[in-house]
């Protein structure tokens, strides 16, 4: 089976049903999930002795997260950014540093690393407190708020680079 993709909010609560499910399946030795159990658990289980916890490892890992937990980090991380809770984000960020640079939804994507993605939303207190935590793409940050029509997070963000001036002809002018 195709490796499947977090969407741009993933739910935590619908995974951990998601998971369930795939136990359930599992259990049932139903095709799918026999070759996802195959594909995506390190071990060469018996549907009869999968556990939940087997389960949850194989949905993250087909999801391109090593763990459980660090696809529930992932959640958590979107959350907050959503709900621009700078205090949960600077707590996940400072007990798991290796967020800060990591495509928020775990694969790449344009939605990118946490700096990124809140720049997506327009939430300028979280950028500027991942932005003082060391992140540093700015200048995809730059793009995104731009293409979201985030045009105060977009110049705010263009002043943190320095304000550099565009190169000739790239909007469309002549050098």
């Amino acid at each position: 089976m195709a490796a499947r993709h977090l969407p741009v909010r993933p739910d935590a609560h619908q995974l951990r049903h998601q998971a369930e499910g795939l136990l359930n399946a599992i259990r049932a030795e139903d095709a799918p999930a026999i070759e996802d159990l195959r594909t995506f658990h390190p071990r060469k289980l018996k549907p009869a002795d999968v556990t939940l916890a087997d389960a949850q490892l194989v949905l993250a890992r087909s999801y391109q997260a090593p763990s459980w937990t660090r696809l529930m980090l992932a959640c958590s991380l979107i959350d907050a950014i959503w709900e621009d809770d700078v205090d949960t984000v600077r707590e996940l960020v400072t007990a798991h540093p290796y967020l800060l640079n990591e495509s928020a939804t775990i694969r790449e994507s344009n939605w990118g690393p946490p700096l990124t993605y809140a720049a997506n939303l327009g939430r300028d207190r979280i950028i500027s407190l991942l932005h003082d935590m060391g992140a540093f793409d700015l200048d995809t940050a730059l793009d995104r708020a731009t293409l979201q029509g985030k045009i105060g997070t977009a110049r705010w963000l263009h002043k943190l680079l320095g304000s550099p001036r565009p190169p000739a002809g790239c909007l469309g002018g002549r050098g």
